[in-house]
């Protein structure tokens, strides 16, 4: 009987140990609960503020880009929508955004196509660098048009400065007389204009131009014959390799004539009223000349002769 007894008793001990550590084991775990709830709830309350901010901040860079593409403010306010658009993909805003993007990238191109339209239709090289310069102040360009524009712009500098070094070099061979009794200035070539024929022919064939004190400048061709006997000629033809011809009627009285020791001297000076002529005869590869009269001499422009005619075309083309 008495260990039946201490039987049920060591029973009864342990029954109670197993609760007590059951009861120890759901408080600890009740903690453990207890304090996820709390991160929960202070991750719930950080995600809600994230959330918060997010909207705000969408919503500022989506009413401050409207703001000012409304006041044309077309750079801050596609810097304020690309903003939104790369840190916000997921906002109400973007879609929105992304539409705005687009109409001011279209019209920064649109300028830019009418920049360049308007400086292709431009002819003077320092003309089109002011355009430019002038455009890129005042009108809108995304920085990878204004590049592409300041680009164009080197190239057209480049040209310009070739072009200035090029007048420069015709400059050192012209000579600018002013002839205040004609109201004129006289535009010669300094360069040796003859040219021998055999037998002691010599030919001289000058094509220079006149600028009157209103502006208009006209072309003249001032022709020589030397030798010891007479030609008499009538005419000159310069004819260019590319089938430019032109013809100057030399007689009375812008033909002249004398005899000195030297042998006889026969002269014309001769206005041209066909500008597009002269032009075209510069852009052939050679110009060959008869002197027509009693007899026919022909020759071809030196070197010399053919540099000289067409300094003298591009200083008439620069000319104002």
């Amino acid at each position: 009987m008495y260990r039946i007894v201490l039987l049920l008793v060591c029973a009864a001990l342990l029954s109670g140990c197993v609760s007590y550590k059951t009861f120890e084991d759901l408080q600890l775990e009740k903690s453990k609960l207890n304090q996820e709830l709390l991160l929960s709830r202070q991750h719930n309350e950080a995600l809600a503020q994230e959330l918060k901010q997010f909207k705000e901040l969408s919503d500022f860079y989506y009413q401050s880009g409207t703001q000012l593409y409304t006041e044309k403010k077309y750079g801050e306010a596609l810097e304020k929508f690309q903003t939104l658009v790369d840190r916000y993909p997921t906002s109400p805003h973007a879609e929105g955004s992304k539409e705005k993007i687009a109409e001011i990238r279209n019209l920064a191109l649109n300028n830019y196509q009418k920049i360049v339209q308007s400086v292709g239709g431009t002819r003077d090289l320092r003309g089109r660098i002011d355009l430019i310069d002038r455009e890129m102040k005042s009108t809108f360009l995304t920085k990878d048009l204004a590049d592409k524009l300041l680009v164009l712009r080197e190239g057209i500098r480049e040209e310009l400065d070739g072009e200035l070094e090029a007048q420069r070099e015709i400059s050192r061979n012209i000579l600018i007389e002013d002839d205040p009794i004609k109201s004129w200035k006289a535009y010669h070539s300094t360069r040796p204009l003859f040219q021998q024929g055999g037998e002691g022919r010599k030919f001289y064939v000058e094509l220079y131009f006149v600028q009157r004190y209103t502006g208009k400048k006209i072309y003249k061709l001032k022709t020589r014959y030397e030798a010891p006997e007479y030609l008499s000629y009538e005419s000159v033809t310069l004819q260019g390799q590319n089938g430019t011809k032109l013809t100057i009627d030399t007689i009375y009285p812008q033909k002249q004539s004398s005899v000195d020791s030297d042998g006889i001297n026969e002269w014309s000076d001769n206005e041209i009223a066909e500008d597009d002529k002269i032009v075209r005869l510069a852009k052939s590869n050679s110009i060959t000349v008869t002197f027509k009269g009693g007899s026919r001499y022909t020759f071809e422009m030196n070197e010399q002769q053919l540099a000289a005619f067409r300094e003298i075309v591009r200083k008439h083309q620069i000319t104002r």
